[in-house]
């Protein structure tokens, strides 16, 4: 009897600090927007409509679609089905905001090859076929999903079943397609730009390979948390990943 109480003791303080994760998630969120709000202002919301300016909206507002909802899908009481229709919302919100991000970069890329064609051509296949495959795996996801009744009566939903391994494939094929575009770029940069003295591509380099690096390892967490931890903690990929975009 002992041995049970302790291991759902346990069990509730891991689900507790996913909980705390995804609080500070909402509240990282709202100090980096507080941080940017005035460069939006100033440059983007001036500028014409245009496909990039749209790309970077959707990209910039969707984390304040999917973190709340997070949040109260780890904290509400609610029934297995909601729980499913939560998360369902939450995950393909998460999909569009991560597409929009890698659509940035491959329009960046473009940007720096001189806006060659072959270039745009080439990335934009790869985009596409990542982003198709992280879709269809997604689907299978939701698809088999299953829940059961938080210990000692917590509150919020408690993912306990599917095949969650499918969420690391998705962020390996994130990885691969940020690679091969940074690749690229390192490659553009040293043949052409090494010499340059213009600002704007060294803040493209410099905040690009940044940006490179983060998403690595926040990739790289996801997929060691998705294989190691069990399949309740995955919800804090989903509220690191919004952040992290």
């Amino acid at each position: 009897m002992s041995d049970t109480l302790s291991k759902e003791a346990l069990s509730a303080l891991r689900l507790q600090a996913v909980k705390y994760m995804n609080s500070a998630a909402t509240a990282i969120l709202l100090f980096d927007y507080a941080l940017t709000f005035h460069l939006e202002v100033d440059l983007i919301w001036p500028s014409k409509w245009s496909p990039a300016k749209i790309i970077f909206l959707l990209a910039r507002y969707t984390p304040f679609l999917d973190v709340p909802l997070q949040l109260y899908y780890s904290t509400a009481r609610m029934p297995f089905k909601r729980c499913a229709q939560v998360n369902f919302a939450t995950s393909y919100s998460t999909i569009l905001g991560l597409a929009m991000s890698e659509a940035i970069f491959v329009l960046r890329t473009y940007a720096l090859s001189g806006r060659r064609q072959k270039i745009i051509y080439i990335f934009g296949a790869i985009y596409l076929i990542c982003v198709l495959a992280i879709v269809v795996m997604m689907s299978v996801l939701l698809r088999y999903q299953s829940y059961s009744v938080f210990p000692l009566g917590l509150g919020g939903c408690n993912l306990t079943g599917g095949p969650i391994i499918l969420a690391g494939l998705a962020f390996i094929l994130l990885l691969i397609n940020e690679t091969a575009l940074m690749s690229y770029t390192l490659w553009l940069g040293f043949k052409l730009y090494r010499h340059s003295s213009s600002q704007l591509v060294e803040t493209l380099y410099r905040d690009g390979i940044m940006y490179f690096v983060f998403l690595c390892l926040g990739s790289a967490a996801n997929v060691v948390l998705l294989v190691a931890a069990p399949v309740r903690h995955s919800q804090i990929i989903l509220s690191q990943t919004n952040v992290q975009l």
